[in-house]
């Protein structure tokens, strides 16, 4: 009788796959941006938070791409105009949709101030695309890729890359 009853439980089961199941690609989580009218991303494991635009003091001789710095709960923060270090026009006045991205990169706690900031987006590998060498050069080899997300482009940056020589 056990060996019916076994017999049965068996025939009830779902059979197994012959072959293991296949690992689901790895899943990229960025937090991204406009700056003119372009999306940009950074990966969330360099994001700290994100804050409004408030008083930002200027340095005297500071390079060009120092906005200035802030008061983040009593720690002096420097501030980079993210659109001037990448080439784009400089923002005269930051919009009520600006913020700052505090982000660690290599040791340093530094503010973005960029235009706006859109979402925490979750993408795999197989939608990035390396950036083609017409858009790399030595002193622009910032753009590690770029998403394909639906029907538009996301431009992914490497912010050591991007943001340590302006602060040299």
């Amino acid at each position: 009788m056990t060996r019916t009853l076994l017999e049965f439980a068996d025939s009830l089961a779902p059979a197994l796959p012959a072959t293991p199941a296949a690992p689901t690609e790895a899943q990229i989580q960025l937090v991204t941006f406009a700056l003119d009218r372009e999306e940009y991303a950074v990966p969330i494991s360099q994001v700290r938070e994100v804050i409004r635009v408030g008083d930002l003091t200027r340095v005297p001789e500071a390079p060009r791409h120092i906005r200035g710095v802030t008061n983040l709960r009593g720690r002096i923060l420097p501030v980079v105009e993210l659109r001037s270090r990448l080439g784009l026009a400089p923002l005269d006045t930051p919009g009520p949709r600006a913020r700052i991205i505090v982000v660690e990169t290599d040791g340093r706690i530094l503010g973005l101030l960029v235009d706006s900031v859109s979402h925490v987006l979750k993408v795999t590998a197989g939608m990035v695309i390396d950036a083609p060498a017409e858009v790399t050069s030595a002193q622009g080899n910032y753009v590690t890729g770029v998403a394909r997300i639906d029907s538009r482009l996301v431009i992914l940056l490497d912010l050591d890359r991007a943001l340590l020589p302006a602060l040299a």
